[in-house]
């Protein structure tokens, strides 16, 4: 196994280990490299807004998720600096949806990258731009973790 795949899997471990916001909303990480990353979410009541659709804010948590994980891979801690989604149709409950977010450009310190979220039938559903920002040298799985 080479070192960026062994670094991804530390990384995959240590994200899915301590965002809170994985297990809370129910997301499954289904890939992950550096770069790139998958993350799945079923609807369920917990990520319905007021009209009984899912909220925006689920649909953007799950697309953060997937770019922290395709950021991150790398080893290197790094954050967003910028962020923004549009969104294209509703989401019902029950439905799966899958963020899938590419990375575009890195540099020595920033990134651009984009996820995709669709519905099962593939069709999409939101799209999420971020630049990321390596704000030090320290591995990820090295970073402090409050509670620990």
């Amino acid at each position: 196994m080479d070192d960026l795949k062994k670094i991804a899997e530390k990384v995959t471990k240590h994200i899915g280990k301590h965002d809170r916001l994985i297990e809370l909303f129910d997301m499954k990480v289904q890939e992950s490299a550096p770069g790139y990353a998958k993350v799945s979410m079923k609807v369920g009541d917990n990520h319905l807004n007021a009209a009984q659709l899912c909220h925006g804010a689920a649909l953007f948590a799950l697309a953060d998720v997937a770019f922290a994980l395709a950021v991150n891979c790398y080893g290197q801690m790094a954050l967003a600096i910028e962020a923004s989604m549009n969104y294209f149709r509703p989401v019902k409950p029950g439905e799966v949806v899958v963020a899938i977010c590419k990375e575009l450009f890195q540099g020595r310190r920033t990134g651009s990258y984009q996820a995709v979220v669709s519905n099962e039938e593939g069709k999409k559903v939101a799209f999420f731009k971020a630049t990321a920002f390596r704000i030090n040298e320290k591995p990820v799985e090295k970073q402090p973790v409050s509670g620990e």
